[in-house]
């Protein structure tokens, strides 16, 4: 039987990176605020207050730091789970489920944060485009392999597909 690898964790590497990259957009605005917080406090004379030297400015500290802490813990969060199943998947940790595709469940279009779910053996998947995971969430309403029918091999760790190839030798059921 010749298989097509259509998701290897292996080889996709972190993509979950532009959730916390996100993140840096409010880190820059809050340090740019914050230089020009103590550019202003500098020139301005003791005693008088200008728009960014008002009687708040813990908010400004608060902004920056709150950013600073969101994009860190988010990394550490998305970076965590890619590190976790890429080593379970290459130590061999992942469960295998092998079959045909049972139960298939699009997204509807007017519902897209809606998950696409199926069945393969006894093991259910679910997932959707719009959440940050570190293993395969393709749906087909953006192009995604996955119908009714369709011959698998999955490797995976509970919901998490590590590894993802379609069966090439075996006819989908009509």
């Amino acid at each position: 039987m010749t298989s097509t690898v259509v998701f290897d964790i292996t080889q996709a590497g972190y993509k979950s990176y532009t959730f916390p990259a996100f993140g840096l957009i409010f880190v820059a605005i809050g340090a740019v605020i914050l230089f020009f917080h103590f550019i202003n406090k500098r020139k301005t004379p003791p005693g008088s207050k200008t728009k960014l030297s008002g009687k708040r400015p813990w908010f400004f500290y608060f902004y920056f730091g709150f950013s600073c802490i969101w994009t860190i813990t988010s990394f550490h969060s998305t970076y965590s789970d890619y590190r976790d199943l890429r080593t379970a998947y290459e130590h061999g940790q992942c469960k295998l489920a092998e079959g045909r595709v049972e139960n298939f469940k699009i997204a509807p279009r007017e519902k897209r944060k809606s998950d696409e779910s199926f069945d393969v053996g006894n093991a259910h998947f679910y997932y959707a485009n719009h959440n940050v995971s570190a293993g395969f969430n393709t749906s087909s309403i953006v192009g995604g392999p996955m119908k009714e029918g369709l011959y698998v091999r999955i490797h995976h760790c509970g919901n998490d597909i590590a590894r993802l190839e379609i069966v090439d030798d075996v006819k989908p059921k009509n």
